[in-house]
């Protein structure tokens, strides 16, 4: 094949990317590529795009092609360890985000990434030190501020904490998950009134994140507001549905306001829903005497403890 006729085939395989036509496009890479010329430029270009449509196999084969052709190059580590990212091996994509950083100590992502993978092996010195040599090459990042606001916050560190979201909505002060991080330090330092602002944004920014209607809820319920408390729940239960957390909690709002009923009914749609449940709701001291009234209930509890 002549170059301009496998230039030409990359440039119609660019476009029919960018135009979302992701076949087509990898059809046409492929053409090229297994022309017999290899330009690790476009098998980059065809592994990212095996990524995106989920082949990892073929993702994960292009890197290695290029890492024989180009052993220093940056992005196909980084590639690798992406692949091992989406599969939750995150201990396995270390060494490889690792090898990204000594050949570009500039790839700001792999640092990023690298910091992530620490995290989710509970690594957390690493964690933040991998965070900060992001910060040093992007001082206003957002998800790198964001993520180290939750690790200070894990660690109760809270000035540190704030002093992230801060420079986080610096960056973007309308995304619902720096309001969260807000809401979540504010809680944690017993300023309930400004977290509960914090939770009211998040819901308006994002209507559907259950997780900001559950915190609002238990601040109303564990300031004694419990019918307040249950409206909130239910609140978010319309806007997702699935959230069997915010069930759970209102139907322990129910039974410390002696509405059984209506517990027992919570409690009946959790099972229905996530039977894995069941030993947790056994075990909760606040539901023990609805158990043991509802004798059904307790039938089926022990039933699917006995079913694990």
């Amino acid at each position: 094949m002549k170059s301009y006729h496998r230039n030409n085939m990359i440039l119609l395989a660019r476009h029919h990317y960018e135009q979302g036509e992701l076949v087509k496009a990898k059809n046409l890479y492929e053409k090229a590529i297994n022309s017999g010329i290899l330009d690790t430029d476009w098998m980059l270009e065809l592994a990212l795009l095996y990524d995106e449509l989920e082949v990892y196999e073929q993702a994960d084969s292009i890197y290695d092609r290029v890492i024989e052709l180009k052993p220093d190059e940056s992005v196909a580590y980084y590639g690798k360890a992406i692949l091992l990212d989406h599969m939750d091996q995150f201990e396995q994509a270390i060494p490889w985000y690792l090898k990204a950083i000594k050949y570009d100590a500039s790839f700001m992502k792999a640092h990023f990434f690298l910091a992530y993978a620490y995290d989710q092996i509970d690594d957390k010195a690493a964690a933040l030190r991998s965070y900060k040599e992001a910060l040093k090459l992007e001082p206003s990042d957002f998800w790198t501020h964001l993520n180290l606001s939750h690790l200070y916050e894990e660690e109760k560190d809270y000035v540190k904490a704030r002093q992230h979201i801060e420079r986080a909505m610096a960056t973007d002060s309308e995304h619902y998950m720096a309001w969260f991080n807000k809401g979540v330090v504010e809680m944690r330092v017993g300023e309930m009134t400004e977290a509960a602002k914090a939770f009211d944004k998040v819901i308006e920014l994002m209507p559907d994140y259950g997780y900001a209607y559950l915190n609002k809820g238990i601040i109303l319920r564990d300031q004694g507001f419990v019918e307040e408390a249950i409206k909130v729940f239910s609140q978010g239960l319309l806007a997702k549905p699935e959230a069997v957390y915010l069930k759970y909690n209102r139907a322990c709002c129910h039974q410390r306001l002696n509405e059984e009923v209506l517990a027992y009914n919570d409690l009946i749609r959790i099972l229905d829903e996530r039977p894995d449940m069941a030993d947790y709701m056994y075990n909760d001291q606040e539901l023990a005497q609805l158990i043991a009234s509802k004798a059904d209930l307790k039938k089926r509890l022990i039933l699917l403890l006995k079913d694990k």
